[in-house]
């Protein structure tokens, strides 16, 4: 573990949950599960208060790397350096690629095309070009754009300027590149605060605010550290083992870290990264890709109305859902009416990890950069030039997803060294958000807001049926009411 992982209560924290093979409160899943011992409520709480204590204290420290007070800057001034943005622009890359064609409501006399391999030199602010990071949006201009409502399927059409530079910020947070962040604060208008959490429209779950950043370093950072104490799903004898991949709060972590709908990526690259998960591998609507496997999971809708699918981020799997036994022995006419089952739950902790990475799209074999070592080894026994069996490889896309030494197991030994760095990484996201927040505290509380994403992390990994559970994980950091102001 990482210093700042071992000033955190994580042994008390852990002497809160069980570790049970079948857990029937969350459909026989593979899990931990919450203790209702006297004092699990005192040590939740506890654990909250010395996470949010160091948070704030490291943010603090932080902060000071920076001038204590900026000026305003006028709307033309670049706050975005060419150093900054020569750093920031390969990550800009991955959401906003350069193009070489105008939009259908941009003049093509009037369109640049793309500076590749250098920062974007078009300064006429009536030019449109095809960079990936344009000049105008290093410019406080481009930080002080509003965030208009919009209806359903309108989101970009009013709001694709505002956006784009929620974008960048979320990019400079990734990064660490506060400074330009912090000075575009400098503004009493500044708009971040209501970019903390959002939606594309109500229809839609709130998943593109900079909130997600650390929303998901959060869940991550919980599930990984706490897992450290319950050795016996990570090794057996002195021998690794990777149960713990099949734990449900494990792979609702990942998902939850991990799924995409049509906005909203940046916040994942971290996580995409590090755990070799695919761009839309697993949706916000999910469904089986191999539906009669899986459809003792799903129920037949009869109207074939789908209805709103509710994950583990609004609502426990399984508590608000139940299929029907009529709706689940039913068969449609033929395999084109699959398209009518729909998931009753996300079995979590009830598949495989295997299994969980090819539920809804196949990924197939995952690549450890050992075997790409020794299929270059074979090919060039067979007389092949180290530059042709590259020149293979790379034509073959075969190539390790992730970061880590073993592809998909971040508690084996052999991992312990990137682990460490994400877990560390996870956690300075988190404190960036904070100080970023602590910037702007006349707009909002961000002790509050972290407050309550720590605990809908917990709620969301640990939730189950047991009376009591439930109010537990969100409510253990509430007072108990005075005798005297209790009322009959």
């Amino acid at each position: 573990m990482a210093s700042h992982e071992n000033q955190l209560p994580w042994d008390d924290l852990a002497s809160v949950f069980q570790l049970k093979h079948t857990n029937t409160c969350q459909h026989s899943a593979y899990n931990l599960h919450v203790l209702a011992h006297p004092d699990s409520k005192t040590k939740l709480a506890n654990f909250l208060d010395v996470f949010m204590r160091h948070v704030s204290e490291e943010s603090t420290r932080q902060r000071k790397q920076y001038p204590q007070k900026y000026r305003v800057p006028n709307e033309d001034e670049v706050i975005i350096s060419d150093e900054v943005a020569a750093r920031i622009t390969p990550t800009v890359r991955r959401w906003h690629p350069e193009k070489y064609s105008p939009s259908k409501d941009e003049h093509f006399e009037t369109f640049q095309q793309p500076c590749l391999k250098e920062l974007c030199i078009h300064t006429n602010e009536s030019d449109t070009c095809g960079c990936a990071l344009p000049f105008k949006e290093r410019k406080m201009a481009a930080f002080q754009r509003d965030k208009i409502e919009n209806y359903c399927d309108e989101f970009e059409k009013y709001n694709e300027g505002a956006y784009r530079n929620l974008n960048v910020v979320k990019t400079l947070i990734l990064h660490g590149e506060m400074d330009a962040i912090l000075r575009s604060c400098a503004y009493e208008g500044s708009r971040l605060p209501d970019w903390w959490e959002e939606d594309e429209c109500q229809c839609l779950p709130p998943d593109l605010g900079w909130n997600r950043i650390c929303k998901y370093a959060i869940k991550i950072f919980i599930i990984l550290n706490l897992l450290h104490f319950f050795p016996e799903s990570w090794g057996k004898d002195g021998v690794p083992v990777d149960d713990y991949r099949n734990i449900k709060a494990y792979q609702l972590a990942i998902r939850s870290c991990t799924k995409t709908g049509y906005l909203g990526g940046v916040a994942m690259y971290p996580h995409w990264d590090f755990f070799g998960v695919k761009k839309g591998q697993f949706k916000w609507f999910p469904k089986p890709f191999d539906v009669p496997h899986w459809k003792h999971f799903m129920r037949l809708e009869r109207d074939g109305y789908c209805f709103w699918f509710h994950d583990d981020d609004t609502a426990d799997d399984g508590v608000g859902l139940k299929a029907d036994d009529e709706s689940t022995e039913r068969s449609p006419q033929d395999p084109n009416e699959y398209h009518a089952y729909m998931l009753t739950f996300y079995p979590y902790g009830l598949i495989s990890y295997e299994e969980f990475l090819n539920f809804e799209t196949p990924v197939g074999y995952q690549i450890n950069p050992s075997d790409v070592t020794h299929v270059r080894w074979i090919l060039c026994q067979k007389g092949l030039p180290v530059e042709i069996s590259n020149c293979i490889l790379e034509y073959a896309d075969y190539t390790p997803r992730g970061s880590l030494p073993l592809s998909g197991k971040p508690l084996h030994p052999q991992c312990k060294q990137e682990l460490d760095r994400y877990l560390d990484y996870c956690w300075q996201l988190i404190v960036r958000c904070c100080m970023l927040g602590y910037e702007l505290k006349d707009e909002m509380d961000i002790e509050s807001l972290l407050r309550v994403e720590v605990k809908n992390s917990l709620s969301e990994l640990f939730r189950c049926k047991c009376d009591g559970v439930n109010k537990l994980l969100e409510d253990f950091d509430l007072e108990a009411p005075d005798e005297s102001e209790v009322t009959a």
